[in-house]
């Protein structure tokens, strides 16, 4: 690991997070096409670039890989639902010798290449399928592909995360919840913030997303600007707060929070009261303890209906997902 990136095995790319140490992203126009990759430490996408969900979702209950190979006694040259057409045949032939070698993604007793034969309730492995598909494509080796399956799996695994009394935009009955945790102070959380946001207004009441708080170590003013903000929940203002603290997360002492829960319209009485008493400390501290429970290692780390996004799977977008996520 760098000073300022999380990076894990042999295929994975250093991609744009905060960890404890944290650097800004490159200067440049704002995007709105989707969040920049995301890395808790757990990011598994290809070196060269490689990233998954070209056809066909996921689901099933996610399987480890970690049972072994299974070796089939006649090779299966059929993928139904995974796209194949930019293969070489060099690639088709290392395609087919994984999926057939490597267990079903959701943990059954035989190879990817049977699963996408015989088990069309197992979404995960046509999605893992694609993803091999496409770090072939993009110049993957067999064996950095291999060290990457498991955390390409494990990504597919439902987490429950507790979301009773958090802050939530959008629906609240919607069938898919993206959680995010977050650290104000973190850059790349304020560069991915609006595509959240424009995610669930695209998707019309479908899906709702839902703030943690992850304030990290390094960040020493993040703390206290996510205790303001849940000051400002009290009021029925988070995301207002949220907003204009992550305009100014270079600008967070007391007396410059105390100015934005203003310009905002807080009752100042109840929002000095609440603030200064850190009435919103549990309720940071809870969420920090749940997502050090879940392995997060950075920010921002994003959640689809459980599910970890990341770059290797369904474009690497946060629309991908919720797209993946509406068709289970």
């Amino acid at each position: 690991m760098n000073s300022s990136k999380c990076t894990l095995a042999p295929l994975l790319l250093i991609l744009s997070a905060c960890s404890p140490a944290c650097t800004a992203p490159a200067a440049g126009p704002e995007t709105t096409a989707g969040p920049p990759p995301l890395a808790t430490g757990k990011d598994p996408v290809a070196a060269t670039g490689a990233s998954g969900g070209g056809s066909g979702g996921s689901g099933g209950s996610g399987g480890s890989g970690g049972s072994g190979p299974v070796v089939g006694p006649t090779e299966i040259m059929d993928a139904k639902g995974v796209d194949l057409s930019r293969l070489s045949e060099p690639q088709k032939t290392s395609f087919f010798q994984l999926i057939n070698t490597e267990p079903s993604a959701c943990a059954k007793a035989h190879s990817l290449a049977v699963s996408l034969r015989d088990d069309a309730s197992c979404r995960d492995s046509l999605s893992v399928s694609q993803f091999i598909a496409d770090a072939l494509v993009q110049g993957a080796s067999v064996s950095d592909i291999k060290a990457s399956l498991e955390l390409v799996v494990d990504s597919l695994r439902p987490r429950e995360i507790n979301i009773q009394g958090c802050p939530v935009y959008g629906n609240e009955r919607a069938p898919v919840t993206v959680v995010v945790f977050a650290d104000f102070e973190c850059p790349h959380c304020r560069q991915e913030a609006p595509v959240l946001r424009q995610a669930i207004d695209q998707f019309r009441g479908k899906a709702k997303l839902v703030y943690k708080h992850f304030p990290l170590s390094g960040h020493v003013r993040g703390k206290a600007a996510s205790i303001a903000t849940v000051a400002a929940m009290e009021q029925g203002k988070f995301w207002e707060m949220h907003d204009i603290v992550f305009e100014n997360q270079t600008t967070l002492e007391d007396a410059d929070i105390r100015r934005y829960a203003q310009k905002i319209g807080l009752d100042m009485a109840k929002f000095d009261a609440s603030y200064k008493a850190k009435k919103g400390q549990d309720r940071v501290e809870q969420d920090r303890v749940e997502g050090e429970k879940l392995d997060i290692q950075g920010t921002p780390a994003v959640f689809v209906n459980g599910r970890y996004m990341n770059s290797a799977l369904f474009g690497g977008t946060i629309t991908g997902w919720i797209e993946d996520a509406l068709r289970r």
